[in-house]
């Protein structure tokens, strides 16, 4: 009896770190506006 493996990355999860990844981006992007800010209102 022969089994046949399927080898097809999972979607969902393959999507989930593509997700994840553009939520990282979106969050450091806060921060260097956040850390922009803050040096803002140490000069004026």
């Amino acid at each position: 009896m022969s089994e046949t493996v399927k080898t097809q990355p999972n979607v969902k999860s393959t999507q989930k770190v593509s997700v994840d990844a553009r939520v990282l981006a979106q969050v450091e992007r806060w921060i260097a506006m956040i850390r922009e800010f803050n040096r803002e209102q140490i000069k004026t």
